[in-house]
């Protein structure tokens, strides 16, 4: 300890430098970071925002996949590839016969929405995408979306 306080006090000049560009060190340091925490987006939040509470009250029935699946069987041709839920959007997607008309698609469409119950048409949009069972196809695909109940006034039919 001795040797150390003869150094800083023969060298003060030396010792007060290298003491101030640490301090400099450090600072810029904290400046850089909190700069970087500016501008750099928290992604520690959900990327959703707030809107997943309301759908956490009212969560999808576990059987609803199924059901979707069972009316579909009434339609010939019409095939239920994936049903995915993303916060307070399910996404549908559907694959029909190429020859599918589309106004037979819309039909379809607006009679699945029975197939979800009230509760769930009040909280979830629903983005519905028709998909040909070819690769190339002149009608398809098509999109369609049902927006939850906004203001008690609720969709009845897919915007598409």
């Amino acid at each position: 300890m001795n040797k150390i306080k003869n150094y800083v006090l023969n060298h003060k000049k030396k010792c007060s430098i290298i003491a101030g560009v640490l301090l400099l060190l450090i600072i810029l340091i904290i400046v850089v970071y909190a700069i970087i925490s500016f501008l750099m987006p928290n992604t520690r939040g959900s990327v959703y925002g707030d809107r997943c509470e309301i759908t956490e009250d009212h969560p999808i029935p576990k059987d609803q996949e199924d059901k979707l699946a069972e009316f579909l069987m009434d339609y010939q041709g019409y095939t239920l590839v994936s049903f995915d839920l993303k916060c307070n959007l399910i996404d549908i997607i559907i694959e029909v016969k190429d020859d599918e008309s589309f106004s037979n698609v819309k039909k379809m469409a607006k009679a699945m929405l029975g197939s979800f119950d009230a509760d769930t048409l009040k909280y979830y949009d629903l983005q519905l995408y028709i998909r040909s069972d070819k690769e190339k196809s002149e009608n398809y695909p098509q999109l369609g979306t049902h927006h939850k109940e906004i203001d008690g006034k609720a969709n009845e039919d897919f915007v598409w």
